[in-house]
């Protein structure tokens, strides 16, 4: 057996979510070696009753393998990849948050070791001129080597992937549902392909068939913002996906960068959100000029900073045996 049969086959099992895993491949030499454990092993290993129950019943283990093998058939079939966190090509950011998923599912191409991307964020309605400048501001990050990470939604995330591949940029989507689902919004159908098409990657952490649904969005979002260094949100009503975007990207000690609107359009509706975010630790004004033209040098100092940080600290990763503890369990 190799690691991805069983890692994901983990996944498979019902009762284990992504942090128990987790716990698991931090207590085991690898994934492969849970599986031939026994009861002695995972009492030693900190593991309540209910989790050891599951993990030695024979047939709840047959099925998790067969559903496994099941779906690597089907993703070769069908051109999807599936990797593991310890994959090379795994975005580096993304390894680096506590809720990284262990395993993603992708079409198109990965870059490996990835880490200079950036996520751009916003409304699936945006006024103009909120989808001009995330065009622009797309622009000027791929002309300093930065990677775009969106959503694929309607709006402004449209805006960030086709401005990326019109800069001959490198640009990912998530998105909250299977890659044998029908493409969500149907409408970015043809971006869907372009971003393939073009050396680009369409991700999930979600099995083939997963449906969309809003909590899967939501799940999506923290994706996208803990794959770059930064965090770009470039209009918001209060209560939005990207507003749980720049909350993610804040947990994750990313920076947040909004744009300085003239107090008539922070005030407006579309952009109540990002008015809400002003003053925030961690959170930063983009300044713009009467033409929207803009100055993106601070924003790089700031990711540059947030890069080091990333790099140079102690990883959520390094910290895992603190961070899942037995009593996480409960």
């Amino acid at each position: 057996m190799d690691d991805l049969i069983c890692t994901l086959a983990l996944k498979k099992i019902k009762g284990l979510q992504n942090r128990h895993i987790f716990y698991l491949l931090d207590a085991f030499k690898n994934p492969c070696e849970i599986f031939s454990a026994d009861k002695v092993d995972f009492i030693k290993a900190g593991l309540k009753t209910e989790y050891i129950n599951i993990l030695t019943n024979s047939r709840i283990i047959r099925t998790a393998f067969f559903d496994a093998i099941k779906e690597i058939e089907e993703a070769s079939k069908n051109g999807i990849k599936i990797i593991t966190f310890n994959s090379s090509f795994y975005p580096s950011n993304l390894r680096k948050i506590k809720a990284k998923p262990p395993i993603l599912y992708y079409k198109g191409i990965l870059k490996e070791n990835l880490r200079l991307a950036v996520a751009v964020a916003g409304q699936r309605k945006p006024p103009d001129y909120a989808l001009e400048l995330a065009a622009n501001i797309t622009e000027a990050l791929c002309s300093f080597g930065y990677s775009i990470i969106s959503g694929l939604a309607l709006g402004i995330d449209a805006a960030a992937h086709k401005a990326a591949l019109k800069n001959n940029g490198y640009t990912v989507a998530y998105i909250g549902s299977g890659l044998l689902s029908p493409v969500y919004p149907p409408e970015n159908r043809d971006l869907y392909n372009e971003i393939i098409l073009n050396g680009g990657a369409i991700v999930s952490e979600l099995p083939l068939y997963e449906k969309i649904s809003s909590k899967n969005l939501v799940a999506r979002d923290r994706l996208q913002s803990g794959s770059g260094i930064g965090t770009f949100a470039l209009s918001s009503q209060l209560k939005s996906g990207t507003m749980k975007t720049c909350n993610f990207s804040l947990k994750q000690k990313r920076p947040v960068f909004i744009p300085e609107y003239n107090l008539g359009l922070m005030n407006s509706y579309d952009n109540l959100g990002l008015k809400s975010l002003l003053g925030c630790s961690g959170v930063f004004g983009l300044k713009l000029k009467k033409d929207f033209s803009f100055d993106i040098n601070d924003a790089l100092e700031e990711m540059t900073s947030a890069y080091n940080k990333i790099y140079t600290e102690k990883s959520a990763e390094d910290d895992i045996s603190a961070q899942l503890c037995l009593f996480d369990f409960i």
